[in-house]
């Protein structure tokens, strides 16, 4: 599991990780639009794919350690400066993410 994919530090089960990645709003923008998540296909080759969700995750990181710094209007200082598609491809994927993580509550039993 990525360090992104802890969730901002919301998590349910305790973790040690090391410090969020620190950048501006607008640097954290500038990665959510360099991960090029809008250009993934099915015929993506793999080396791009993981490049550039690699890139979407720690734009991630660094969106985390905005809100662990600056608070909530930062991160929405940051996520108003890429488009609506952009927003939504890179909320498609940090779900999945999120969904592979601890971040979420146990099923109950």
């Amino acid at each position: 599991m990525s360090r992104a994919a802890a969730g901002c530090g919301l998590g349910y089960r305790s973790r040690v990780v090391a410090p969020r990645i620190e950048l501006e709003p607008e640097e954290v923008a500038g990665l959510i639009r360099g991960s090029r998540l809008l250009e993934l296909r099915p015929d993506t080759p793999p080396d791009m794919r993981k490049r550039w969700t690699d890139t979407a995750l720690t734009a991630m990181d660094a969106l985390c350690g905005l809100a662990e710094r600056r608070g909530t209007d930062a991160v929405w200082d940051a996520l108003e400066l890429v488009s609506h598609r952009e927003l939504l491809a890179f909320a498609t994927l940090m779900a999945a993410e999120l969904a592979e993580s601890d971040f979420a509550l146990a099923p109950p039993e």
